[in-house]
């Protein structure tokens, strides 16, 4: 993301707006400051610092070009070069130096005896003797970004870099395609963002994000984490967002929706997270059955979590069970997975039990659901039998 200095933003009539550099303005920017980062491959970021800076020259886009380089290089590698390790060096020669004197002479003589000592010219002692500080750091990995992708994750840090302020954030998701919920909510976690749940399928889903401020006092930290959240929630079909800011001593709003002309660089979350997952759905789809088969599309609250059983099966006549197949084998899972169950407290869920995690009764105890135990594969038609019972 992009650094507070970075930003480019109007204040009007209580809200805040991100301002997008016009296309044709900046492409040739981003094609300058790749072109740049691209010549500068083997040397020092020192070096190409100083190329970037030059960049700027007097132009008024320079924090444009600043806001390039940033995200740009962020994407590109730099390694130590050194045939000794930096720091070893460095002690053994002030070492020496202390014993022989700081003179001109001195320290020329202590360079000759540590070269020869490990076989090294003079020159590329000193090279390696502070190899390990970052302006000495080489380019060694370019960004791998054209030039319009680096403009597209400009405009989207520029979206994001509002949120830095936010001291609460309100998601609407309306009515989207089977299991684009999942991937948010994942993020949602790791990002340990404190958020609570509300709505059904039909109407769409109500996610508040409530930042330390509403309860605290501002930090800047947790703003950056809600900030993040934004490329995942880019993969979802329909939503809104309303976030209140503290920005310049000011309280805010910002609103974003998926009108936006952004793009994420998050990569696009898989439509089933297992190959069991997988098989069981395809083998479905042979079955002749009145029952549809969809795909992760209702969110259960929990208070601090959230609950999405993996398929939803639904009868013409109005009924609708829902399927969580546990197949995983790792016990800290297993354990969260049925603890999950046990509090969304469903009556018409049906969950798939694999023979190998060797599951006692006991252990099922207080699962409010019809258990379905399966070797290898998961077969439909155990499924549809189950689902007479509802």
């Amino acid at each position: 993301m992009l650094k507070s200095e970075h930003l480019e933003f109007t204040l009007r009539g209580g809200r805040a707006y991100p301002k997008f550099p016009k296309r044709d303005r900046a492409l040739p920017w981003a094609e300058s400051v790749l072109g740049a980062i691209n010549e500068h491959l083997g040397l020092t970021r020192g070096q190409l610092e100083g190329a970037l800076t030059a960049l700027e020259g007097d132009s008024p886009d320079y924090n444009l070009v600043r806001g390039l380089a940033h995200l740009a290089l962020a994407e590109a590698t730099f390694d130590i070069r050194a045939v000794l390790e930096p720091g070893f060096l460095r002690q053994k020669v002030f070492a020496l130096a202390g014993a022989a004197g700081y003179g001109e002479r001195e320290s020329r003589a202590v360079m000759e005896e540590v070269g020869r000592e490990y076989g090294l010219e003079t020159c590329a002692l000193e090279e390696n003797l502070y190899a390990d500080l970052p302006e000495n750091h080489v380019l060694v990995k370019l960004p791998g970004l054209s030039p319009a992708e680096l403009l597209e994750r400009y405009d989207l840090a520029q979206a994001q870099g509002l949120l830095y302020s936010a001291t609460r954030m309100v998601v609407q998701m309306h009515r989207n395609a089977a299991g684009e919920y999942k991937r948010l909510f994942r993020y949602l976690k790791f990002y340990r963002l404190m958020f609570a749940v509300e709505g059904d399928l039909d109407s769409g889903y109500r996610v508040t994000v409530d930042g330390p401020t509403s309860l605290f006092a501002q930090t800047r930290r947790y703003g950056v984490r809600m900030a993040a959240l934004l490329p995942a929630l880019l993969h979802v079909s329909r939503w809104d967002l309303t976030a209140h800011l503290r920005l310049r001593g000011q309280k805010v709003e910002y609103t974003l929706d998926s009108k936006a002309k952004l793009k994420s660089h998050y990569p696009q979350p898989p439509e089933f997270d297992s190959m069991l997952e997988a098989t069981f759905a395809k083998r479905w789809e042979t079955l002749k059955t009145q029952w549809r088969l969809e795909r992760e599309v209702e969110v259960i609250d929990l208070r601090g979590t959230v609950f999405l059983p993996d398929f939803a099966l639904r009868h013409p006549d109005g009924r609708t069970v829902y399927l969580e197949i546990v197949g995983f084998w790792q016990p800290e899972y297993l354990k969260r997975k049925l603890e999950k169950v046990r509090g969304a407290g469903l009556d018409n869920l049906i969950v798939a039990v694999s023979e190998r995690l060797n599951l006692s009764k006991e252990k099922l105890e207080g699962v409010p659901a019809k258990v379905v135990f399966f070797k290898g594969q998961l077969k439909p038609e155990a499924v549809l039998d189950e689902l007479n019972w509802f």
